[in-house]
């Protein structure tokens, strides 16, 4: 691994006292020119460049000389491989010297405002470690921003009759601004109190990919302190380009992350239950896809996608759930 510190010519930041309360970590793996909008998102809410800390997990493409050529001042953090989410933002953390950290994923973007009402949520809520904010689509639609903690109600039942059932318990995403506490919230724009990480922790690195904020915000709570949703921070977001480039490898990584959430979190039989179902769905999903693409005589690139990507992922069940299995460059 090897740091470097940049020295071109730094773009101008928003007249903004409020950014200098606030680091950016920012985790990259081949995000093009989506990296340089995030980054110029967080300048334009007045965020000093030096506290701003771009982790590259060993990325193939152009995303960080497109950005060296735009920003300076700011540390990128070169990786010799894929170190997954969680080991790349405790690379940041420990960086940031200002009251709050913000992680941000490279395909986000700040909204004008969005550090103020982050701001403004931690004045008024001292109780309040980890905030996350309100995530929309790049067409405006609202994106899911928060959830409550995985439970094996969830996996038996369908998240639509618990909704329905539910509402308030079960929902995801909701309009108005009105902060809420919420058991967690998604770590594409999600903000920690940096005086809380002594007693926190950093996020856990047995997870690679998925649920490692899950947990963060599991720990909080369990700990006494507050996890809230503020629909005043807003960002853009443009939910799963990584894993949507993987999908078998991002739903083994996604499966393996749950797996290790139940097991840090829940009782034994919880955890067998939960592996044994996985199985079971992984079987029904690989057959029935299978089963439909010979149908359409494999004419149905959507079919053919699925059926190859359960296929997968039933093998990494039936093969003992190899450790080397998942997203590529580990």
């Amino acid at each position: 691994m090897k740091e470097t510190l940049d020295v071109l010519e730094e773009p101008r930041p928003a007249d903004s006292q409020t950014g200098v309360r606030f680091s950016i970590v920012i985790v990259n793996y081949n995000g093009g020119t989506m990296l340089l909008e995030c980054v110029l998102s967080a300048l334009r809410e007045g965020v000093p460049t030096s506290q701003i800390f771009v982790i590259d997990n060993n990325s193939h493409d152009d995303s960080i000389q497109i950005l060296e050529r735009r920003v300076s001042g700011m540390l990128v953090i070169h990786n010799d491989r894929n170190m997954g989410f969680a080991r790349a933002v405790n690379q940041g953390i420990v960086r940031a010297s200002t009251e709050f950290v913000l992680l941000l994923n490279n395909d986000a973007q700040l909204e004008a405002g969005c550090l103020q009402a982050f701001s403004d949520g931690f004045d008024a809520m001292p109780k309040m470690a980890i905030a996350g904010g309100q995530l929309y689509y790049p067409d405006g639609k609202l994106q899911s921003s928060f959830a409550p903690f995985p439970s094996l109600t969830e996996e038996l039942v369908p998240r639509a009759i618990l909704r329905c059932i539910f509402p308030d318990r079960f929902r995801r995403k909701m309009s108005g601004d009105v902060p809420l506490a919420e058991e967690s919230v998604f770590g594409a724009c999600l903000c920690v109190r940096r005086s809380a990480l002594p007693e926190l922790g950093l996020l856990d690195e047995d997870f690679f990919f998925f649920f490692e904020e899950i947990e963060w915000c599991h720990r909080a709570w369990r700990m006494g302190k507050e996890v809230y949703y503020l629909p005043k921070a807003r960002a853009s977001h443009r939910q799963g380009h990584t894993a949507n480039r993987f999908r078998g490898p991002s739903r083994i990584e996604y499966q393996r992350s749950k797996l290790i959430f139940f097991k840090k979190t829940r009782s034994s039989m919880v955890f067998l239950v939960l592996s044994g179902l996985m199985v079971f769905r992984a079987l029904i999903n690989a057959v029935s896809n299978a089963l439909m693409c010979v149908a359409t005589l494999c004419l149905n690139k959507r079919l053919r996608v699925k059926a190859r990507t359960y296929g997968y992922v039933l093998c990494w069940h039936l093969w003992g759930r190899p450790a080397e299995w998942g997203l590529p460059g580990k």
